[in-house]
């Protein structure tokens, strides 16, 4: 396969992809504190900020990672002052992670350079390719949560949550 002049293939497209990710990490640093956060720490700040308070265990499932691993990055988290636990008003057993101030903060901050950069993209793209973009990456995000709901659930016959 080939489009635009350049072979279409598996390493080409995860080239693309880890280039787009690499470099979008590289737009973190746009503050001082940003740029002395983990990524997997912004990663967390972000998805919180997006997805709205998580309890640990569906932080680490969503990240792949034990829940002593994401219990550390939350402590971390917490003791810079971006994340703290709150007892959930329904169930008081259960602790949800929220941002702080500060955690909302740096979100917003980072909110609007994110706008920035994209007001930039749109100026610079037709509407036509942006609705195609736009489609190849709900369909790439549907297809990679579909193959990780499949391997995860595997063969167990549990109803897709």
């Amino acid at each position: 396969m080939s489009g635009g002049g350049k072979e279409i293939s598996p390493e080409n497209i995860l080239e693309a992809v880890f280039d787009l990710i690499r470099n979008f990490t590289k737009f973190f640093s746009f503050s001082i504190e940003a740029e002395e956060m983990k990524t997997i720490e912004l990663y967390i700040l972000l998805y919180v900020a997006l997805k709205g308070p998580q309890n640990m265990s569906s932080l680490a499932k969503e990240y792949s990672m034990t829940k002593s691993n994401i219990t550390l990055l939350v402590d971390d988290m917490e003791k810079k002052g971006y994340l703290a636990r709150v007892r959930s008003e329904e169930d008081r057993r259960v602790i949800m992670i929220n941002l702080t101030e500060r955690g909302t903060a740096l979100y917003r901050s980072f909110l609007s350079s994110f706008s920035e950069l994209i007001a930039i993209f749109v100026k610079n793209v037709s509407p036509e390719d942006l609705a195609i973009i736009t489609e190849g990456f709900e369909r790439i995000t549907g297809i990679v949560i579909e193959k990780w709901y499949a391997d995860s659930v595997g063969d167990r016959g549990s109803d897709r949550p």
